[in-house]
């Protein structure tokens, strides 16, 4: 089950509580979109997208277009068009974090780490599912994480420094 709390946890360093309490539909509706998505049956990209731009188009409408927001530190920023991809793939680590750890959702969040260059599907398979991964392929998902996404989305779950190769067994 998806609490709209995560939700709202998920969108407040991006688009601020004044932004959240102006439109609380917003939370409502990402929660409804995360909850009916069935794996196998919809199209994560199709939700992914979906989520994108329902939050682009309520922070152009509730910011009158101007596009600022008062972020969770009271500072004023003007939102940028890649934050919404980000924003949209940070809503998605939700959704993936319900799964269980099993071998068929192992096998689609990796091939949905590779279509879709997602960061969070990447996360669950660091941290969920380290137990069904080589330190080998482990060592990928990091490099991956470390070189094609921003520190601040991986620093909280990865460590700055790439692990040591594992010692090989003599």
């Amino acid at each position: 089950m998806i609490l709209l709390e995560q939700v709202a946890d998920a969108l407040r360093p991006w688009v601020g509580e004044p932004l959240l309490a102006a439109c609380p539909q917003l939370c409502t509706e990402i929660q409804r979109r995360l909850q009916l998505y069935v794996m196998g049956r919809d199209d994560p990209e199709g939700l992914r997208s979906g989520l994108e731009g329902l939050i682009r188009a309520t922070v152009r409408k509730v910011t009158e277009e101007t596009w600022l927001v008062r972020l969770p530190d009271g500072s004023l920023v003007r939102m940028e068009s890649e934050d919404f991809p980000i924003i949209a793939d940070e809503l998605m680590y939700i959704l993936f974090d319900q799964y269980p750890i099993d071998a068929r959702h192992l096998m689609w969040l990796r091939d949905f780490s590779l279509r879709a260059s997602s960061l969070s599907a990447i996360r669950i398979l660091y941290t969920k599912y380290a137990d069904y991964a080589s330190a080998d392929e482990l060592n990928a998902l990091a490099r991956v994480a470390r070189s094609c996404h921003p520190a601040f989305r991986w620093r909280a779950w990865l460590k700055e420094e790439e692990p040591a190769e594992p010692e090989e067994a003599k």
